[in-house]
């Protein structure tokens, strides 16, 4: 996008330069033609002058003497009244030898007349001279409509793009969206959107997780005190044994019952965030050890990362990324040293996420912090339905993730 603009604001100014530069040079044209036509009119009036002076000594006006008169770029014509006509060619004079078709001026002496002419061939000799320095011009206002369109086009297209990257975020089961402050109306809508999207994402997880721990309370409680029951009746004496084989079926359609309950329970702990955007935990470790070796690597300290257990299990990468980036931060912030980093994906479909760090770091350095990553993961694990145990990177954290 950002190209793309500035590619238009160069053409749009290279266009409104040449629409202005076609507008001077007609403009340029009519002026170079009134002044040369002002030109050559004093410059006839003069030659009519010298030939008066010399018509009024007596003198012959002839060839020689009228070439000496002609400009380099004009052409001269003395007709007088008894005589030969004679016509003198300036040695650069490029015109039709015809003074209808030429720029020409006409003007009379005592005796004669006389026409000075020259080509137009000199304006536009003229109006040509421009046009090194124009297309200089034109060169350096497009240099410079293409770094102004740059620096603008960079800051309108700047909050479209953290809105893609936010929109692919949330694409793959992000909610924390990082979305831009901006006054552009467009990419304020597209924000607000993005924004009431995540929360409703947000609290359909909580509502999910509070739904799964309602259903297993709510199923699993009185099923359990059916069986107990039903398991006291089959064991007492003074029930008659057709009852009991009765208990005894009963029994074993409230664990057919259970059993069923549990799987829905865990089905709906275990769906999809956000359709199509798994990932295999192989591929969704190693983006994440890339992304954070690259960041620990500035602050010269090695991360070591290792993906174990099932590796073709599939997962949301939203959340996975999102408690690994807080967690990490936390490292940077309070621990020193290599850092190591181990995925494994259990049998059962959790994941299990465990951070350790060689050391702690230095009081003075993360004076100041108010955020507390730990306590921000641990809420963002327990509305997955999952949980975090240890405090400090220096001593392990490990996560445990359900399947989603």
């Amino acid at each position: 996008m950002r190209e793309r603009l500035t590619a238009a604001f160069v053409v749009l100014a290279v266009v409104l330069l040449f629409g202005a530069g076609l507008v001077r040079s007609y403009v340029l044209r009519d002026l170079v033609r009134e002044q040369e036509s002002s030109h050559l009119r004093q410059e006839a009036e003069l030659i009519a002058a010298i030939m008066r002076d010399r018509e009024a000594a007596g003198v012959r006006v002839d060839q020689a003497f009228l070439d000496s008169l002609v400009g380099v770029e004009a052409r001269l014509e003395y007709d007088p009244v008894k005589g030969r006509t004679l016509v003198a060619h300036g040695d650069e004079y490029a015109g039709t030898d015809d003074p209808t078709e030429d720029m020409s001026v006409r003007a009379r002496t005592d005796g004669a007349s006389l026409i000075l002419s020259q080509s137009d061939q000199v304006i536009r000799d003229i109006v040509g001279r421009d046009t090194g320095s124009i297309a200089a011009l034109f060169l350096l206002i497009a240099v410079v409509a293409g770094i102004v369109g740059f620096v603008i086009a960079s800051a309108l297209s700047s909050p479209f793009q953290r809105l893609a990257v936010a929109a692919g975020n949330l694409g793959r089961g992000r909610f924390d969206l990082e979305l831009p402050r901006t006054r552009i109306p467009e990419a304020r809508a597209i924000s607000n959107a993005l924004r009431t999207s995540a929360l409703q994402l947000e609290d359909r997880v909580h509502r999910e997780r509070d739904f799964a721990e309602h259903a297993s309370h709510v199923l699993k409680t009185p099923l359990t005190g059916l069986r107990l029951e039903l398991e006291d009746l089959t064991l007492r004496d003074d029930v008659p044994t057709d009852v009991k084989e009765a208990a005894a079926r009963s029994l074993a359609a409230v664990d057919e019952v259970g059993a069923v309950a549990g799987e829905l329970v865990e089905l709906s702990r275990r769906g999809s965030l956000v359709a199509g955007a798994e990932l295999p935990l192989v591929d969704l470790a190693t983006q994440l050890a890339q992304r954070w070796a690259d960041r620990l690597g500035v602050r010269s300290r090695t991360l070591t990362a290792a993906a174990e257990g099932n590796l073709a299990i599939t997962y949301t990468p939203g959340p996975v990324e999102h408690v690994t980036d807080l967690l990490l931060a936390d490292v940077v912030r309070r621990a020193s040293g290599a850092v190591r980093l181990v995925f494994f994906g259990e049998e059962a479909g959790q994941l299990r996420i465990r951070i350790e760090s060689e050391g702690r770091a230095q009081e003075h350095q993360h004076d100041g912090e108010t955020l507390d990553r730990i306590a921000q993961a641990r809420a963002v694990v327990e509305a997955l339905g999952g949980r975090v145990t240890g405090e400090h990177p220096a001593d392990g954290i490990e996560v445990l993730l359900p399947r989603r």
